[in-house]
């Protein structure tokens, strides 16, 4: 008998839930969808505007050791204006890359994860995104 499989969550693992759904809600436009209680200490989803696919933030007390081997890619048509964006709400500038093609920068979130800003990478996607403020 055949099966099927997807990919559900990409997780990001924090130590801080409540400020990590507040950071990684606004940065993505994304919104909470509830778990199941016994694991709300655990876990939290968020579902992005546009994807079939959720966040879930993963509580870890765990420090950050090295590079991450996956990582979100954002786009948007302003680079600077985007990372400003994010500034505000806790990340910070780590590595602005400007080889291979591209000019993009990479941020930390408040947890030390890694994600890059990069140039529109799919017009027709983001062309039905809102804008920002």
């Amino acid at each position: 008998m055949g099966h099927r499989s997807r990919l559900c969550h990409f997780v990001i693992d924090v130590s801080d839930l409540d400020r990590a759904t507040d950071f990684w809600g606004s940065a993505l436009d994304a919104v909470e969808e509830p778990v199941n209680p016994q694991s709300r200490h655990v876990y939290r989803r968020l579902r992005l505007p546009d994807s079939q696919i959720w966040v879930l933030l993963q509580a870890t007390s765990e420090e950050k050791r090295m590079k991450e081997r996956m990582h979100l890619d954002i786009e948007t048509d302003d680079v600077e204006a985007e990372v400003c964006r994010l500034e505000a709400l806790g990340a910070e500038r780590f590595d602005h890359q400007c080889e291979r093609g591209y000019d993009f920068w990479v941020l930390r979130d408040p947890w030390g994860n890694e994600f890059c800003v990069l140039q529109t990478e799919f017009p027709n996607l983001l062309a039905h995104r809102p804008v920002w403020d």
